[in-house]
């Protein structure tokens, strides 16, 4: 199946046997299209379901994220208090970003609000789509998009607000851990990547098809409309974002409100090379995830990276920073700097070759 398009498709979707939920039908390279402009595409030729489905599609992608911001800005708050920062302190702290986040009339940042609002405009486009208004649902359409990029960027400033307390007041080498502490739960779910009991080409086309599902999710891209890209090299198949909607987007002049690193956010980046933090300096504290993620964690569990990682840095990236990420083709062909970038040698087999 590597690579190639899941067949019988009725429509925009289809049920995916290896990632067990439905996806957009297409080989690999068609996942990296905006689910918003297909939607918008199939509008206009008079597609109308196929543009609901897609529509509904964007809330699946985007879920993730809004789930996450939440459950993982309650568990920093913890964190804080459980090692001793005190309370005043961190409602000092939430305070100011509360200021930061808040709507243009002053309105306090409401995530789960704002999700409601989101997946309410996707209820309207469906209505539409089935009254035969193609007109009104392409409003709709870009309503949802509006609000959930609003929603979803202020929900990742605040983890990244949360974070830069964690640095203020805990230090700057207590994020690498903490990332682990709140990622644990993924972590569990990674040995479907482990090529002792899973075949490494359906390990590909899950850790392609959910990292381009995810990015999209985040609004990643020109315009931030969800596209990526994705393209096949001779070892590996490589995603890139420009910007990545989450972490990327936070190091740029083009984002409306600017770097998150710069006045009035001030939020850290690293000023040490960590191994959590690809041996960088200027990484944004919030995207140290990826790394933990798709590198360290994996190769501590079972030998090898999932997916590699070269990441934007501050302040290069503030005139236009690039994510990529290579899942490549045969772990054995990962090279040995994305192992030692991140504190550990390559071994002398990997991945197949280690069975």
């Amino acid at each position: 199946m590597a690579g190639e398009a899941i067949r019988g498709a009725a429509g925009p979707l289809v049920d995916d046997p290896i990632i067990g939920h439905p996806v957009r039908a297409g080989g690999w390279a068609d996942h990296a299209a905006s689910s918003y402009t297909l939607a918008a595409a199939a509008l206009d030729d008079g597609r109308l379901a196929d543009a609901a489905a897609l529509a509904r599609h964007t809330v699946e992608e985007a879920r993730e994220g809004y789930e996450l911001y939440a459950l993982w800005t309650d568990q920093i708050r913890e964190t804080l208090g459980a090692e001793g920062v005190d309370q005043a302190a961190i409602a000092a702290g939430e305070a100011r970003l509360g200021a930061l986040l808040a709507g243009e009339a002053g309105e306090p940042f409401d995530i789960h609000a704002g999700w409601a609002a989101y997946t309410a405009a996707i209820d309207d486009v469906e209505a539409a789509c089935g009254a035969g208004d193609a007109a009104a649902a392409s409003e709709h359409l870009e309503r949802a998009r509006t609000l959930w990029l609003e929603t979803h960027d202020r929900g990742c400033d605040l983890v990244y607000g949360m974070l830069d307390l964690v640095v203020r007041h805990l230090g700057e080498n207590r994020i690498g851990p903490l990332w682990d502490e709140l990622m644990a739960p993924m972590y569990e779910t990674y040995d479907v990547y482990d090529t002792a009991t899973h075949p490494w080409p359906r390990s590909m086309h899950r850790l392609i098809l959910i990292a381009a599902l995810s990015l999209r999710g985040h609004l990643s891209g020109p315009g931030r409309t969800g596209a990526i890209e994705i393209a096949e090299e001779a070892d590996r198949w490589v995603l890139s974002f420009d910007p990545c909607g989450s972490g990327g987007r936070t190091y740029r002049d083009d984002d409306p409100k600017g770097p998150r690193m710069e006045p009035p956010y001030g939020f850290a980046v690293t000023t040490e090379a960590h191994d959590w933090a690809w041996g960088k300096k200027g990484v944004c504290v919030y995207c140290v995830h990826c790394c933990q993620l798709n590198q360290r964690m994996p190769i501590r569990r079972f030998g090898y990276p999932t997916r590699v990682i070269d990441p934007p840095t501050w302040p290069e990236a503030r005139e236009g920073g690039v994510c990529r990420w290579s899942v490549y083709k045969d772990p054995a062909l990962v090279p040995e700097e994305a192992y030692t970038s991140v504190g550990y040698q390559k071994p002398a087999a990997a991945g197949a070759e280690a069975g």
